[in-house]
Order: structure tokens, then C-alpha cells, then sequence
């Protein structure tokens, strides 16, 4: 049972630990406060346990649907483009002397519209189905591969968090710019992988 939870935490570090939307998010918010990123991850996570109970359920059979696939494209390119306007927008006006004073609600609704627009997340959790289902312990390998997702939200929040005060305000403007940049690459990414290749 332990190796199989191993083979879990190790999944989970594949899907965690790369800097893709979600965590450039958790990345930015954390400069302002800790809860408000680490409700962001917590609200994509909420999103994948969504997807797993629904691919369980067998209720996600049409996402193997290509046109399907591209509907969520279109919707999850547009989020992430609004959500770089928001963080090009506030580059010159955010001041790490006062705590993001937006309620955690938010984040977590940030974090959970992230995941849920993404294709590529219900193409991860179907992946993820089968290897359970494949699994003498599935319990086991989703304890691991979630307890790790779990972990690794709230080390990145915490973390970033805590050594905020490295960061000056005239850093904001090209973390975000950078944060901006990345994001809308993965946007642009998921509409040509859609509809081009």
C-alpha cells in the first residue's frame, strides 16, 4: 500500500509542480496575501475532485467528444485572456505594503474557473481514471496524488508569502508583466493545440 501511495505523491508531483496557470496564479496572489493563493489552488483542486467524481461516475463520457474539446478550449482561452488583462491592468497599481483585501471566496472561484476551462485537466483526471481503476489500491493512489496537490498549494502559498518582503514594489510591475506573458501563452497554446494541432 505505501509504494502505491508513493506512486501517487509521485504523480502528484508531475502535476503540480510545473508552472502552468494554476500555479502562476497561486505565485501572483501570494505576493498579496497567503489565504487569498492558497484558496486559489484550492479551488482548482476542487475542480479536479469535481472531474475524478464525474469520470467515476462515468458522467464525463462525452468529453472525449472533439468538439466538446474544443468548446472548453474557446471558453478556457478566454478566461485565462481576461485574467491577464486583470493582472496587466493592476501592474503599476499594486502596493505589497497593503494586504489584498479581496475576500477568499474569490481565489478559490479564480483557482476552481481555471481548472474547470481547461481540457488538458479532464484529459490528466481520464488518464488518472484508468490508472486507478488499473491500481490494486485506488484509495491509496488518490490519497497520495491529492495529499501531494494538497502540500505542494500550501508550500508554494507559504512560501512566497513569507519571503515577500524580498520583493520590492518596483518588482510587481515585471512579475506581473512575466506572470501576464505566461499565462497568455498557455491560452494561445490551447486554442492552436485545439483547432490546428
Amino acid at each position: 500500500m505505501l509504494e502505491v501511495i508513493l506512486n501517487g505523491i509521485i504523480l502528484g508531483m508531475g502535476v503540480a509542480v510545473p508552472f502552468g496557470p494554476v500555479n502562476i496564479l497561486i505565485l501572483n496572489t501570494a505576493l498579496s496575501s497567503f489565504k487569498n493563493a492558497f484558496c486559489v489552488g484550492l479551488g482548482a483542486l476542487s475542480a479536479d475532485v469535481l472531474f475524478l467524481v464525474l469520470i467515476n461516475l462515468g458522467l464525463l463520457s462525452f468529453a472525449n467528444n472533439e468538439f466538446f474539446y474544443k468548446i472548453l478550449a474557446v471558453f478556457g482561452f478566454f478566461f485565462l485572456s481576461f485574467m491577464v488583462f486583470l493582472m496587466l491592468r493592476k501592474t503599476r497599481k499594486v502596493n505589497l505594503n497593503k494586504v489584498n483585501k479581496t475576500h477568499p471566496l474569490k481565489g478559490f472561484s479564480k483557482g476552481f474557473l481555471l481548472n474547470v476551462t481547461n481540457p488538458y485537466v479532464i484529459g490528466f483526471w481520464v488518464s488518472v481514471a484508468g490508472l486507478s481503476m488499473q491500481s490494486e489500491n485506488s484509495f491509496a493512489l488518490l490519497f497520495g496524488l491529492v495529499g501531494f496537490i494538497v502540500f505542494w498549494i500550501f508550500t508554494l502559498s507559504f512560501f512566497v508569502s513569507k519571503f515577500k518582503a524580498l520583493v520590492k514594489n518596483k518588482h510587481i510591475f515585471y512579475i506581473n508583466l512575466f506572470s501576464a506573458f505566461i499565462l497568455e501563452y498557455f491560452a494561445l497554446s490551447m486554442l492552436y493545440k485545439a483547432f490546428i494541432g
